[in-house]
């Protein structure tokens, strides 16, 4: 229910509506600007456009999901994700809904320092990736024999060697999906890509022994 007071200020009345919440009711509550919540408990939250700052909660999984439409007019597609300073970067994933049918388009996988190095020249009309499959840089048999320079089976390497490390985004950066069309003529083609990250809490490791 809402309580409604009328105080006065300056001569000028002013009227303050109040919810109060009642604990065994449904409420919804919609906050705006700063608000500093101290010992409570939220349900199902709705958060737009909001993100954790400061000394909140670490180590949240982040999914940014870029969408790349076939038209017939541009040759060049590129969609962008950034990467904290600190992430670990716990997967790239690209798949399909409709194939391609332009001349040609071909898609590269990588980050700022190396555009294609996950995934290299995939062919986004034919076998390399159907509608319902997925290319992962998790685990070779998710690679599709496309991997790129990042991505070597036999020594576990799994992302860049300088300045990022690995899954480890020391410095930053962003992944970059390329889409290149040769000929663009046709609307029908339709990818996805999605990056998944997370900027955990560090604590420094206790030396012992000697």
């Amino acid at each position: 229910m809402a309580l409604t007071a009328i105080t006065s200020s300056g001569g000028a009345l002013i009227q303050e509506t109040i919810d109060i919440i009642n604990d065994n009711a449904a409420a919804s509550v919609t906050l705006t600007g700063t608000e500093t919540l101290t010992n409570k408990t939220l349900t199902s939250p709705s958060v737009t456009g909001g993100a954790f700052t400061g000394t909140g909660p670490t180590g949240v999984m982040v999914t940014k999901v870029v969408s790349f439409t076939e038209n017939a007019t541009n040759t060049t597609h590129t969609g962008t994700v950034t990467i904290p300073a600190g992430a670990w970067l716990h997967d790239v994933r690209i798949t399909s809904s409709v194939l391609w049918t332009g001349g040609s388009a071909v898609m590269d996988v990588g980050d700022t320092a190396d555009p294609n190095g996950y995934f290299e020249a995939i062919n986004l009309k034919a076998t390399d990736l159907l509608v319902g499959e997925v290319l992962a840089i998790n685990g070779s048999s998710q690679w599709g024999g496309k991997e790129g320079a990042y991505l070597v089976a036999a020594t576990g390497r799994r992302g860049p060697t300088s300045s990022n490390f690995g899954q480890y985004y020391a410095a930053g950066s962003s992944i970059l999906g390329t889409i290149t069309v040769g000929t663009p003529a046709t609307t029908a083609g339709r990818t996805f890509m999605s990056v998944t990250y997370s900027v955990g809490e560090v604590s420094a490791a206790v030396p012992s022994g000697s």
